[in-house]
């Protein structure tokens, strides 16, 4: 039997992460700042313009589920009824990170907000490490 020691010090950044506790903020030469919007964010509108864009997508596992989901979720309002709905449905949840990193994480969540938790962990480390967060998730799948 393997044996697989916990990170507690990493499940409680991750944590803090999720919670919006921690905002982590990466600032190229010219200045442009990339960060996830969540609470807290609203502080960086004083700062100037910003442009929103999709980084990721927390999407049912089953192929057909998956495509029922996005037809389902571009004909409403994220903000629907039924869009609200699609979140509650009980399957296994991937997050798929093609927009930003090309990247779908190989965990699998049966809880969507465990699967949230981790696509805001993986993204705040894909800002801050590119490649070297794929590897350590990689790593960690094993």
């Amino acid at each position: 039997m393997a044996y697989k020691r916990r990170n507690y010090e990493f499940e409680k950044r991750c944590q803090d992460i999720a919670d919006g506790k921690v905002i982590t903020v990466t600032i190229d030469e010219e200045g442009d700042q990339v960060f996830l919007k969540g609470h807290g964010a609203d502080v960086f509108k004083e700062i100037g313009e910003t442009k929103t864009q999709r980084a990721s997508h927390v999407e049912p596992d089953n192929a057909v589920l998956r495509l029922v989901f996005h037809a389902v979720r571009s004909l409403v309002s994220d903000a629907s009824r039924i869009a609200a709905w699609t979140r509650t449905w009980r399957c296994l949840w991937r997050v798929n990170t093609k927009p930003t990193a090309g990247y779908i994480l190989p965990q699998r969540w049966r809880n969507r907000q465990e699967a949230i938790n981790a696509e805001i962990s993986f993204l705040n480390n894909w800002f801050v490490e590119g490649e070297n967060a794929i590897q350590a998730c990689e790593r960690q799948k094993g």
